[in-house]
């Protein structure tokens, strides 16, 4: 368990060092609070964002790409993004949601994150064919 828990972890610091170099200043934003929300640390967490995302009742994102950054508009922008998220009944699903970032005390935070409908449709409720 710990061995699985230290190769996570790892795999995430990679992950945030290699797009450290590449990303946008909202996605490496989104990536520390997505390692954060991994271990539940508060602490770092409040470095992005004023918002939890709890791994036991929301989730634990896995990788997420971003899809679209809106407009700066009144010190606030929403960035969507597609995640692939390890669900806490185990299964892995993606997700599109969409974060808002709002300037606070001159840093930009994360200050919502929500699903957006599509994602929120359940297999069973879907029109599309089941195999």
């Amino acid at each position: 368990m710990r061995r699985g828990l230290a190769l996570s972890v790892g795999s995430a610091l990679w992950a945030l060092a290699a797009l450290a170099c590449s990303a946008s200043p909202e996605e490496q934003t989104l990536l520390r609070f997505f390692v954060a929300a991994r271990t539940l640390d508060s602490t770092v967490i409040s470095k992005y964002a004023t918002i939890g995302f709890n791994p036991r009742t929301d989730g634990i994102v896995q990788t997420f790409t971003v899809t679209s950054i809106g407009p700066e508009h009144q010190d606030r922008k929403d960035v969507s993004i597609d995640a692939v998220v390890l669900e806490p009944n185990g299964v892995t699903g993606r997700r599109t949601m969409v974060a808002t970032f709002q300037k606070v005390e001159g840093r930009w935070l994360v200050t919502s994150l929500r699903q957006t409908p599509a994602s929120q449709t359940s297999r069973g409720a879907s029109s599309a064919p089941q195999n």
